[in-house]
C-alpha cells in the first residue's frame, strides 16, 4: 500500500483512523490576484488509499459513484428546490475538477467548508436532540427531493437500486457477515449482560444476515423509496455554526449511495449519532419528527404520488429493520472508538487473526459495551430482531 508525503501546502485534512476507505487532504495555496494582492484559499482532496495504480483498485466504483452524486444527482435534487419553492438548499460542498494534470488515480475535489465555518460535531460523544433534529431536517429535504425526482426524471439507474446488497455481491455479503459476526457473537456472551434467551435469539438472527441482506437490497415499488445517502453517520455531515446556532448542515462522502426504503439512512443516522441518552427514549420522537418535515417539503412539491402516513413509516422501519442491527453492530463501534493507527478498511473488513482482534478490541470498548447493552434489549423489544 502506497503512502503519502505531502509538502506543508498539503495536509491531512482529518486526523489519523477517522477514515477508512480513503485519503483526504487538504491543499492550501495563496493566489495573487490581479491588483497584486493576494487571497488564500484551500479545497479537500479525497483519493484512494492504494493511488499509484490509476483505476486499478478495489473501490473504483465507489469514486465513480461518488463523482456521479456531485456532478449530476445532488444538483439535480437542489435544482428541484430551486424550481418548486422559495427555498434556497444546499447539500454539498461545491465540487470541482482539474484542467490541467490531474492526479493519476481516482480522486473528488472539493471546497473547504471550514473556511465558511462547517465543522464536524465530536462522535464519540453523541449529538443532543437540537442537533439531530436539524440533521433530521435537512434528511428529510433530501429524501423529499430524490422521491420527486423520480417522478420529473425517471428511475435513477440500477446501480443505485441495487448498491452493494444483491445477488452480485453475495459472496462478499457472506464474507462480511461471517467476519463480523464471529467476534460480535464472542463479545456478546462475555460483556453484554443478555438473558440466555436473548442471545440465542440474536444469535439465530445472525444466521440469516445474508438473506435478510439481499431482501433489504430489494426495491418494492410499493413503498415509498427515495435516494439514501447510504452512510448517513456524523462523520458525513457538517454543521455550519454562529454563536451556538446551526445555520446550515452540509452533506460529504457519497459513495454508497442506494434507492430504496428511508429506513436505510434513518436507522444508520439514529443508531450511530445520538447521545446514548436520548438515541432510543427520544427515537419516536425522531421519527415523528422527520416525518412531518417530509412531508411538509413533498408538499411544495405538490408531489403527485402517494405520502406515507407515520403509521406506514413505523411499519416500513420494521419491515426493513435489519439496517438498525447492522448499524448498532457495525457503525456504533466505529462512531465509538477512538482514533487509532489500527483504524483502517483491511482490519475492519478482513479476516486475518489482526483483524478479528481489531474488531473485538472495537466490540469491548466499554463506551460501546455501555450502548449495545441498552440497543439490544430496545431491538428485541421493539420486534426489530426477532
Amino acid at each position: 500500500m502506497s503512502t503519502v508525503t505531502a509538502p506543508e501546502w498539503c495536509t491531512s485534512a482529518i486526523s489519523g483512523g477517522e477514515n477508512y476507505l480513503t485519503i483526504v487532504l487538504r491543499i492550501s495555496i495563496e493566489m495573487r490576484l490581479r491588483d497584486d494582492s493576494s487571497k488564500a484559499e484551500s479545497y479537500i482532496l479525497k483519493i484512494p488509499l492504494v493511488n499509484d495504480c490509476g483505476d486499478e483498485h478495489d473501490f473504483h466504483d465507489l469514486f465513480i459513484a461518488e463523482a456521479d452524486m456531485y456532478e449530476r444527482l445532488v444538483p439535480e435534487l437542489e435544482q428541484l428546490y430551486a424550481k418548486h419553492t422559495e427555498l434556497s438548499v444546499r447539500f454539498k460542498p461545491a465540487h470541482l475538477k482539474f484542467i490541467e494534470n490531474p492526479p493519476n488515480c481516482d480522486y473528488i475535489l472539493m471546497e473547504d467548508l471550514r473556511s465558511q465555518g462547517y465543522i464536524n460535531l465530536e462522535r464519540m460523544i453523541g449529538l443532543g436532540q437540537t442537533e439531530i433534529k436539524a440533521v433530521l431536517k435537512k434528511l428529510a429535504q433530501w429524501h423529499a427531493a430524490s422521491a420527486q425526482r423520480v417522478v420529473e426524471l425517471g428511475d435513477y439507474e440500477e446501480t443505485y437500486q441495487k448498491s452493494y446488497m444483491s445477488e452480485e455481491c453475495l459472496k462478499w455479503i457472506e464474507q462480511s457477515n461471517i467476519t463480523f459476526n464471529v467476534p460480535f457473537l464472542e463479545c456478546m456472551q462475555q460483556y453484554y449482560e443478555l438473558e440466555p434467551g436473548q442471545q440465542q435469539l440474536i444469535t439465530n438472527y445472525t444466521d440469516r444476515l445474508t438473506d435478510l441482506y439481499l431482501d433489504f437490497g430489494r426495491v418494492n415499488k410499493s413503498e415509498f423509496n427515495v435516494l439514501n445517502h447510504g452512510d448517513f453517520w456524523c462523520n458525513n455531515f457538517l454543521f455550519q455554526l454562529n454563536a451556538g446556532e446551526i445555520k446550515d448542515i452540509c452533506f460529504v462522502d457519497f459513495q454508497l449511495p442506494k434507492y430504496g426504503t428511508p429506513a436505510h439512512d434513518l436507522f444508520c443516522l439514529l443508531m450511530t449519532t445520538p447521545n446514548i441518552h436520548i438515541k432510543l427514549e427520544k427515537f419516536d420522537d425522531f421519527i415523528e419528527y422527520y416525518h412531518e418535515e417530509l412531508i411538509a417539503h413533498l408538499k411544495l412539491f405538490k408531489y403527485a404520488n402517494r405520502m406515507p402516513t407515520l403509521t406506514e413509516l413505523h411499519e416500513n422501519l420494521r419491515r426493513h429493520s435489519l439496517w438498525a442491527f447492522v448499524c448498532a453492530q457495525r457503525m456504533l463501534p466505529v462512531t465509538l472508538f477512538p482514533p487509532s493507527p489500527d483504524s483502517n478498511v483491511t482490519n475492519f473488513m478482513g479476516d486475518s487473526e489482526k483483524a478479528l482482534d481489531f474488531k473485538r478490541k472495537m466490540f469491548t470498548n466499554p463506551s460501546f459495551v455501555k450502548q449495545i447493552k441498552l440497543i439490544l434489549p430496545w431491538l428485541i423489544q421493539r420486534g426489530y430482531v426477532n
